[in-house]
């Protein structure tokens, strides 16, 4: 029995995880389209685009080898044949038996904006130069991400402008009379 986990990111990596946790002894293949190990994503927008801190490894590199996986970093998933049961790939196809597709979110673009988005470790070290002193940072998205990169940008001397359709920053997680007060 083979299981191809999709995304190498925390709930892949979980998975991976619980599965061996749970006696599975079969194939297991933890595909990422990042060439990065599992990562924690939420200091990306904090720590790590300040360059106050490395990212930090759901798992240490060593202790791989005892999940028994076929990890594939820098493979992205890019369909799907159900009919030979098959994940296709930037690299070959890799048949499964049983599949979990944990590929998270996909950040929105602004049509025809050339601008960043924030959700990888190099989509961090990408963006972290730009923040200095004398720059000018447009964040669209009041929301906990837009907020934290809006807050690293200043703790780094940028001038911030905020961007969102919705009238307060932060309503949809802290709710209408909070974000009021924020």
């Amino acid at each position: 029995m083979r299981v191809v986990v999709v995304g190498a990111g925390l709930a892949g990596l979980r998975t991976a995880e619980a599965l061996r946790d749970k006696g599975f002894d079969g194939e297991l293949v933890l595909l990422g389209d990042e060439v990065h190990l599992p990562y924690d994503r939420p200091p990306l927008s904090k720590h790590v685009l300040r360059g106050e801190r490395e990212p930090v490894l759901l798992r240490p590199e060593g202790e791989y080898a005892e999940l028994d996986l076929d990890l594939r970093l820098g493979v992205a998933a890019t369909g799907l044949d159900l009919g030979t049961r098959q994940v296709l790939t930037t690299g070959d196809p890799v048949a499964f038996d049983q599949l979990v597709v944990a590929t998270g979110a996909t950040p929105r673009r602004l049509p025809g904006s050339p601008g960043q988005v924030l959700r990888t470790l190099d989509d961090s070290q990408g963006l972290a130069p730009l923040l200095a002193p004398g720059r000018v940072i447009g964040v669209v998205g009041a929301g906990l991400i837009g907020c934290e990169v809006a807050a690293s940008a200043r703790a780094k001397g940028a001038e911030v402008h905020v961007v969102d359709l919705l009238p307060r920053p932060l309503v949809r997680v802290l709710g209408d009379d909070v974000a009021a007060r924020v």
